[in-house]
């Protein structure tokens, strides 16, 4: 390891120390920019969709008023988390900055592109809805473009963290081994969440609409969002084997780590969520069905084994890994079953409360899901803060040290 100059002391976060409390803003920050992006990407889509149903561009419109609305308080939490990485972690920091000066000026580019884009897109949606419908829905996609773009260099500087690779320049560097599998299976990750956030929302919602007019409007998006988290929590297993295998490939010990060392509680964790969320989806989905096959019992069965073993065999790939893509397709060949009933109008009462409370679950359960993997990749790299360049003693022997590009 090379010496650095630099004489200050370290700083220590009181009772909670400097991990965790920087741990607890990224998570409040990624939870709002998570559920942002996801909504930003589904919003040019469902209103591309609207003369299908009419209901689709109040959805989209609904999910760019969340986003307007958070995104304040997502860039609050997200500059106090930079500060604290400053003031705490000056080392990383730093390098970190130095390896991606580029990228990063491209990242702060898109998402100034992306501010200029969404806010005309939604404080004019009449106006350009009415006159120019096409120019608003590319407008959309403009945005979500761009906020793609942030995300994509910000997930390669993350996946850099674990993976780090050294040669070539600022733009070299994000060519690590998980960058493309992070990208991938967080996309994926942040539709599941805003899919279930919908779905849980609509059945929060539907406790006082009885009756009223707006019942059919948060039936319609409750169902959406069991749909659109279903279809991207099915594409899960694959993107997340694809990442565990580059993890495993390029730092075997950050993935023995996981499965047999300390932190395989957290692997537990994680997929007792992930196992809840396709049981919960497979249940919600049926819920949401009128009649219900004659089938679905059967199905359940085999759902809650496959489930069991899920859980059971966490750390053990060999047995849970096809235990998880039979649990997929079972969701898939009830996804086809049911096809018909999910596009057309709601034909069972959704406003009940097994389905409410199913629904809220959900919604809870994928935000759960998205944080407890967001901490076991952080996790993976302990006790270095950059795997194998930059260690946890690293900064606190040389805090205010600058290692350079």
């Amino acid at each position: 390891m090379p010496e650095f100059g630099g004489d200050l002391e370290a700083i220590s976060f009181p009772l909670i120390g400097n991990s965790l409390i920087i741990g607890l803003f990224s998570l409040l920050h990624i939870a709002l920019a998570g559920l942002a992006v996801g909504f930003m990407v589904l919003a040019p889509l469902l209103e591309t969709a609207d003369r299908v149903n009419p209901f689709y561009a109040d959805f989209s419109r609904s999910m760019t008023r969340f986003t307007i609305v958070t995104f304040s308080v997502s860039t609050v939490l997200a500059v106090i988390m930079v500060e604290l990485s400053i003031g705490l972690f000056p080392l990383t920091t730093m390098w970190m900055w130095n390896q991606f000066r580029w990228p990063i000026l491209l990242a702060m580019a898109a998402f100034i592109l992306q501010l200029a884009v969404l806010y005309p897109y939604y404080h004019y949606w009449d106006f350009f809805r009415q006159r120019h419908r096409r120019v608003h829905i590319l407008m959309g996609f403009l945005a979500a473009f761009f906020v793609l773009i942030w995300v994509v260099i910000l997930d390669g500087m993350g996946s850099t963290m674990l993976t780090p690779e050294t040669n070539g320049g600022p733009w070299g560097r994000l060519l690590n081994p998980t960058w493309i599998p992070l990208v991938i299976h967080r996309f994926f990750g942040n539709l599941v969440m805003a899919g279930f956030a919908m779905a849980g929302y609509a059945g929060w919602r539907l406790r006082k609409q009885a009756g009223r007019t707006d019942e059919s409007y948060y039936a319609h998006l409750l169902r959406m969002g069991v749909l659109i988290g279903l279809l991207s929590l099915i594409v899960q297993p694959a993107t997340g084997l694809l990442y565990a295998s580059q993890i495993e490939r390029a730092v075997p010990r950050a993935y023995a780590q996981l499965t047999q060392g300390p932190y395989r509680g957290l692997v537990y964790a994680q997929f007792l969520l992930i196992a809840w969320l396709f049981l919960g989806g497979l249940a919600l989905l049926r819920l949401t069905q009128s009649p219900p096959p004659p089938p679905p019992r059967a199905v359940l069965t085999a759902a809650s084994i496959c489930a069991l073993l899920i859980v059971v065999f966490a750390t053990s790939p060999s047995i849970r890994r096809p235990v998880t893509f039979l649990l997929a397709g079972l969701i898939i060949w009830s996804l086809y079953r049911w096809r018909a009933a999910l596009t057309g109008v709601p034909t069972v009462d959704l406003n009940r409360p097994m389905v409410r409370r199913m629904a809220i679950t959900m919604g809870v359960v994928s935000l759960l899901t998205y944080l407890t993997m967001g901490t076991i990749r952080e996790t993976a790299r302990r006790p270095d803060t950059v795997r194998g360049v930059i260690s946890l003693q690293d900064e606190l022997q040389q805090p205010a040290a600058d290692r350079g590009p």
